[in-house]
């Protein structure tokens, strides 16, 4: 009975990142039509986009830090149905905007729901699962979810930009309705009672030594390239080929697809990998490696091309990219369990939100750089400074997690 219920909390936290996916995806799939039916044209397709993106990821940098702490206070299965009602109700407003203020509200409060998902989710699943299958925990909810990713994008190209919303609303109170029937993490409930109330879910306490501290900026480090590739790389798509000059139609909604069908296989191989070589440094460094590889090399390999060959480029940078469920995983390991899910929902949505300066810089340097000059610098610097940090994370495969962080009144 005890491993149906473990393979039935894998299947619901698994779906809850597919429903996730689905959103942020679909926003940069839709972007150009739904901002050309309210009265957007020409280079405000760009920047007014961007703008959105920025605003949709605020939500999720603030949504993260409340849903974690919430999460460690109050449990992650409360976390979990919380988050996901916030999102349905948001998502499926989406599809009612008429003007830029409309779809802007509704942005930041579908990304501040949904901010409080895979963090809650992978640190429960690792909870529940033995220690040496919480890597193979975290590849299967990243190959389910990204599926959403792939969703998103096909199902944008065949239905209109109101209905794929209104169908990401309806996934999402479908997957409320499923959670009624999850369970809570022994650890946490056990743990929970035996110590005071302030030592859990606290922002002060996250950032309140030094080693937490490090442990928190390396992290972010490591997965701002995931979202270097998803909010430049993929989002501006469009722009990039005819940069490019690519022969044939390439949509933002495809690239985003074969990125995260590249994402799908990454994330499986990069999970088996870890578990081969018993490390989660070592599999997230390779993977790196490979993606930056492809990243930075891009105008090499798409340049002139058909739009076929630019997809598959963006394939196997996505690939590369597939190391976020582990990345999460990675940082739940390093955290005690009265912080772990305010840690690792931080680091998912602070990932996310590294978009915000990214994008931001991109805009700055395009009009003296270029589209693609402006893209390489920033890539050079995001996958520098991400290989850098992963030698500066600790190795925690097969760690226990029955352990809490203590406040510096308490170490004394």
């Amino acid at each position: 009975m005890r491993e149906i219920l473990k393979q039935k909390l894998l299947w619901i936290a698994a779906f809850g990142y597919f429903v996730d996916l689905y959103d942020l995806v679909l926003y940069g799939a839709v972007r150009v039509e739904s901002l050309k039916s309210i009265g957007f044209q020409g280079s405000d397709l760009f920047n007014v986009g961007a703008d959105l993106l920025n605003i949709q990821m605020a939500g999720m940098l603030l949504g993260g830090f409340f849903f974690g702490v919430y999460g460690d206070r109050r449990g992650r299965k409360e976390a979990l149905f919380g988050s996901i009602l916030l999102y349905s109700l948001a998502t499926f407003l989406n599809a009612y905007v008429h003007d830029y203020t409309d779809y802007a509200i509704v942005r930041f409060i579908a990304g501040f729901g949904l901010a409080g998902e895979l963090g809650a989710a992978i640190t429960l699943t690792s909870e529940v699962l033995p220690r040496d299958k919480r890597g193979l925990g975290s590849v299967f909810i990243a190959a389910v979810g990204f599926l959403g990713a792939v969703a998103s994008s096909f199902i944008s190209q065949r239905l209109q930009w109101q209905n794929a919303y209104r169908l990401g609303g309806a996934l999402g109170f479908v997957l409320l309705i499923t959670r009624m029937s999850v369970y809570e993490s022994r650890i946490f409930l056990e743990s929970r009672l035996s110590t005071e109330d302030r030592t859990w879910g606290s922002i002060p306490l996250l950032f309140g030594s030094i080693r937490r501290t490090k442990l928190l900026f390396f992290s972010l480090l490591v997965g701002v390239p995931i979202w270097y590739v998803a909010g430049i790389l993929s989002y501006f798509a469009p722009e990039f080929a005819k940069a490019f000059q690519v022969q044939g139609e390439v949509t933002a909604g495809d690239t985003i697809m074969m990125g995260y069908l590249g994402a799908i296989l990454g994330d499986i191989a990069c999970g088996l990998l870890s578990q081969k070589l018993q490390s989660r440094k070592k599999a997230i460094l390779i993977f790196l490696i490979f993606g930056a590889s492809f990243a930075l090399f891009h105008p090499i390999f798409s340049r002139g091309v058909d739009a076929q060959q630019f997809y598959l480029v963006r394939l196997l940078i996505g690939f590369g990219n597939g190391y976020s469920a582990l990345l999460v995983a990675w940082v739940a390991e390093m955290f005690g369990t009265n912080l772990r899910t305010t840690a690792s929902s931080a680091i998912a949505n602070l990932m996310r939100a590294s978009v915000i300066p990214i994008s931001m810089a991109f805009k700055e340097l395009n009009p003296t750089l270029g589209l693609v000059n402006s893209s390489l610098v920033l890539g050079y610097l995001c996958f520098g400074f991400a290989i850098f940090a992963v030698f500066m994370l600790p190795e925690t495969f097969n760690r226990s997690l029955a352990f809490l962080e203590e406040s510096p009144s308490q170490q004394n």
